[in-house]
């Protein structure tokens, strides 16, 4: 029979190999699994870039990619968070990378072009822009890329006609409008 001290003895004694048993136990390895899709990460990074978190953007960017490696527009947003940036080699990457996934995306193609002109690559610029408006001949953005590489060619008269045919179906009040206007009056001298 055990009696007072004893008793605490005992009972700290219990305590403490108790405490021993479990921390000598092995750790538990606990592996959790990424709650989020390859779209639900395209789409946090779509979000992040519309707030100006471009950083954030970037890794989202990248995670989506990485969750779905056949998956091309991860990797086109990627590219045009760069190109905002002004880091041609980085966009021009992300758009590389895009197109080996995609090599049929005019997207990819167009903005390829538009970062290959913005290093002075004008003749790789030119096919790429040529490529994406064989794909898409009635986009506007496109139109503006080939108008760009005309003019960084010297040809006035080629960047002139794409511009126009760029603007022509888009309304006056449309925002890409006046931007396509101001493109003409930056790149080309008035007839």
């Amino acid at each position: 029979m055990v009696f007072g001290r004893e008793r605490i003895w005992l009972s700290m004694l219990c305590l403490v190999a108790v405490c021993s048993l479990v921390s000598c136990t092995a750790p538990r390895i606990v592996l959790l699994s990424d709650p989020l899709d390859a779209q639900e990460y395209n789409d946090l990074g779509v979000s992040y870039e519309a707030s100006g978190e471009t950083a954030l953007a970037l890794e989202a960017y990248a995670s989506a990619a990485k969750k779905d490696r056949g998956w091309d527009q991860p990797l086109i947003n990627q590219g045009n968070v760069h190109a905002a940036l002004e880091d041609w080699r980085s966009a021009e990457a992300s758009y590389r990378q895009a197109l080996r996934r995609n090599p049929e995306n005019p997207e990819g193609m167009n903005n390829l072009a538009y970062v290959l002109l913005k290093q002075g690559a004008v003749a790789e610029a030119n096919r790429w822009s040529s490529r994406a408006l064989t794909a898409e001949p009635d986009n506007p953005l496109f139109k503006s890329t080939r108008a760009m590489v005309f003019a960084a060619a010297g040809d006035a008269g080629q960047a002139r006609k794409y511009l126009e045919s760029a603007m022509q179906n888009l309304p006056p009040d449309d925002p890409l409008h006046h931007e396509l206007l101001l493109l003409q009056h930056r790149l080309l001298p008035p007839q």
